[in-house]
């Protein structure tokens, strides 16, 4: 019974000691940063914005969106454009420092016009991009935002300053305090219901409500244990998001699923969920706790880790009400909302607690039996389909041959899992070099996930008249002739024409890379197939610089392949 209330006082009463660790850093209100004037100048609409010092403004993320019938002109930007590497775009950007003009001739005298621009500090801070409303005589048709130093935003929202609250009079002020607690353990057990959630948790509290025989005392010890799990989890999450806004990162929810490398974790996750629920493989309970009776845990440590696992599974997912209690937790200071944070996950852990209070609802349910193998089973189909939006979410954010590089992987990963299953009869050293042999595997199926495709900057698209200047000026020329359904053509690209030692190659002998795409019907790449007398791909031709015929290299390429090709010209 110690156990039981050390765990429930660290869970409803230590939380606040964490909430002093996040302090936010203080930047200027948008409209102090970009302060933007509007003035009539005979036929031109002259837009001219004052930067305060260590703050710029992006050249190509302004633009004019015409309202009501206006119509204007070509733009024309003032010069002082800088060149600057900016993390937020991952890139070289054009950016104005100290003042910024725009200047648009007007061509209706009628309507409204939206200015859209975006800037940043030095310091980090990249604001959201800003929306201004003008009449073509350089009138502001919004009211200012008292506090702000300047107009209010039509459509986008911004940015709110987290070391200066909100005022009551602010968009926020319809939520308060205790709404948003409400709002926060509301929507915190709304996510136990979702598709991510759901097949893991109900596992869970079914083989937790099916086992009345155990101590009652111990099933409550492993429910605190498992909502510590959940609880510390949301915190993490709330520490990691502030302090990345602290630091001058505008983040919100769902932040880490902008990082093709944590969305490629979660397919992985996702997968093996997956296949572990429809039996096809096997995996240990201290690892997914799934299936699994939570009393029966080696220690408490597996009740905290599948609290920590089911906060991790529930990331990609939003419940009702979580966005409100989100949104008024991110307008406080840091304490308030790391505490809304962890009611969220208290919220979330609550089912699972409360079913550890009422062994007697065993009797409710149904007899353990083959239907629980059947019910685990149709919980994988969830899981599949949660794979199948974050591999789109990965393509979204990185390339679509990444499909193939994370169905390569995923395959590998499958198949270490289920090898795992009859190698585990072997004896002695055959069953270390099995391991040491799954293990190689499964770490290459992980590169696989993770690799990212390989780049394209290097090549341009074939064309034949581009192709015979190249040659008349005495270049050599590489072509790929490859197709987006041909697994060889695929693995070369990967394997031997792509990477910083391909790259190293190409930059060292001057060779010329085009790409031709054969994977639609195109009369040009059918033609260049057929002048080789070659009835498919992959194809690569070598042209060298003397104007001579070109070299057919193999089909199956290899780094020293490829660099004793282009070395020898």
């Amino acid at each position: 019974m110690a156990i039981t209330n050390a765990m429930k006082f660290w869970v409803l009463s230590g939380l606040m000691a964490v909430a002093g660790l996040v302090e936010a850093t203080e930047f200027l209100p948008v409209d102090e940063a970009f302060q933007l004037t509007v003035e009539r100048q005979g036929g031109d609409l002259v837009l001219h914005w004052d930067i305060a010092d260590h703050y710029y403004l992006y050249r190509d993320q302004h633009r004019i969106r015409p309202q009501n019938g206006a119509e204007l002109g070509p733009v024309q930007l003032s010069p002082g454009v800088v060149e600057k590497y900016d993390p937020t775009f991952d890139q070289q950007m054009a950016v104005y420092y100290d003042r910024m003009n725009a200047v648009y001739a007007v061509l209706t005298d009628q309507g409204e016009i939206d200015v859209v621009y975006q800037g940043c500090a030095d310091a980090g801070l990249c604001y959201p991009p800003q929306t201004r409303r003008f009449d073509l005589n350089g009138v502001a048709l919004s009211s200012p935002e008292p506090g702000f130093g300047g107009f209010s935003s039509v459509a986008e929202p911004s940015l709110i300053d987290l070391s200066n609250p909100p005022s009551p009079d602010s968009t926020l002020s319809s939520v308060t305090l205790a709404g948003a607690l409400l709002f926060a353990l509301l929507g915190g057990m709304i996510l136990n219901l979702m598709p991510c959630v759901f097949p893991v948790l109900s596992l869970k509290a079914l083989q937790l409500a099916q086992h009345p025989g155990d101590s009652n005392q111990h099933a409550i010890a492993h429910g605190w244990v498992y909502t510590a799990g959940v609880v510390v989890s949301f915190i993490l999450v709330a520490v990691a998001l502030l302090t990345l806004r602290s630091f001058g990162t505008w983040v919100g929810w769902g932040f880490q699923l902008q990082s093709p490398a944590f969305v490629a974790a979660l397919v992985a996750l996702f997968f093996v969920l997956a296949l572990a629920m429809s039996g096809i493989v096997e995996i240990g309970g201290r690892w997914m706790g799934v299936g699994q009776d939570l009393t029966t845990q080696p220690g408490l440590s597996g009740s905290f880790f599948t609290g920590v696992l089911a906060t991790l599974v529930a990331t990609p997912c939003t419940a009702p009400f979580m966005g409100a209690a989100i949104g008024y937790a991110l307008s406080q200071p840091a304490s308030l909302s790391v505490l809304i944070f962890a009611l969220m996950g208290l919220g979330m852990a609550l089912p699972i607690l409360v079913l550890t209070y009422l062994p007697a609802l065993g009797r409710w349910l149904p007899k353990p039996g083959a239907w629980m193998q059947t019910f685990r089973q149709l919980m994988a189909f969830p899981l599949f389909a949660t794979v199948l939006w974050l591999l789109w979410v990965l393509v979204e954010l990185t390339d679509p041959s990444v499909i193939m590089s994370a169905g390569f992987g995923l395959l590998l990963l499958a198949l270490v899992l289920w090898s795992g299953q009859w190698v585990a009869r072997w004896q002695g050293m055959a069953r270390w070099i099995s391991r040491g042999v799954r293990l190689i595997v499964a770490v290459w199926g992980l590169v696989w996930v993770f690799a990212a495709p390989p780049s394209d900057e290097l090549w341009q698209p074939y064309d034949a008249a581009q192709l015979e200047r190249y040659r008349a000026n005495g270049d050599a020329v590489f072509i790929d002739v490859t197709a987006a359904w041909c697994i060889t053509c695929k693995a070369n690209e990967r394997v031997a024409l792509s990477g910083e030692r391909f790259e190293q190659l190409v930059e060292r002998t001057g060779v010329r890379l085009m790409r031709a795409d054969w994977t639609r019907p195109t009369p040009a790449v059918d033609a260049l197939i057929e002048g080789f007398g070659r009835n498919g791909v992959p194809l690569y031709a070598l042209y060298p610089a003397d104007s001579g015929a070109p070299t057919l290299l193999p089909q199956i390429l290899t780094p020293s392949l490829v660099a004793e090709a282009f070395e020898s010209l």
